[in-house]
């Protein structure tokens, strides 16, 4: 046993020499080549990550700003992945894809402003005071009415 813990370390000694010689030697074009095109790759991955987390932060923002925003929903309009492949943020982009639905109900929403009031809508009480008629009303409430006089209350109609 003590001879093969002994062995593996030298063995991985020479190993990682003749390594060394074969990158430094005849090999090294291709493994900087090799090497390049890893951190290439692994780069662009880092890259991506980070439009991804920008892009649901400026989402976000946008959600806040519209309700009504769905990030998964605007996507599928290619209008608005090309804004957004453009360089131009999700908030600003939907704006201005959604920018004649807007006018309209902002058009909507003024015309409703400046229609007249309805019959008891206005800004006085929404109570409609009307008098009661006596003919309407039931034998109890005619007794109830007696019993309220005979204490001394006065009635108004």
């Amino acid at each position: 046993m003590e001879e093969q813990e002994k062995k593996l370390p030298e063995e991985r000694v020479e190993q990682e020499q003749s390594f060394q010689e074969l990158i430094r030697g005849k090999y090294r074009e291709d493994y900087l080549a090799a090497l390049r095109k890893a951190l290439s790759a692994q780069a662009r991955e880092v890259n991506r990550y980070l439009a991804y987390r920008e892009l649901m932060a400026q989402a976000e923002t946008a959600r806040s700003r519209h309700p009504e925003f769905d990030l998964e929903k605007e996507l599928e309009n290619p209008a608005f992945a090309r804004l957004l492949c453009g360089g131009v943020d999700p908030c600003t982009a939907y704006e201005v894809i959604h920018r004649r639905e807007r006018e309209d109900c902002s058009r909507r929403l003024a015309e409703n402003a400046c229609r007249p009031q309805e019959n008891g809508l206005g800004n006085t009480s929404l109570a409609t005071v009307s008098k009661p008629d006596p003919k309407a009303l039931t034998r109890a409430e005619r007794k109830l009415l007696r019993r309220r006089a005979a204490r001394g209350e006065e009635i108004v109609w």
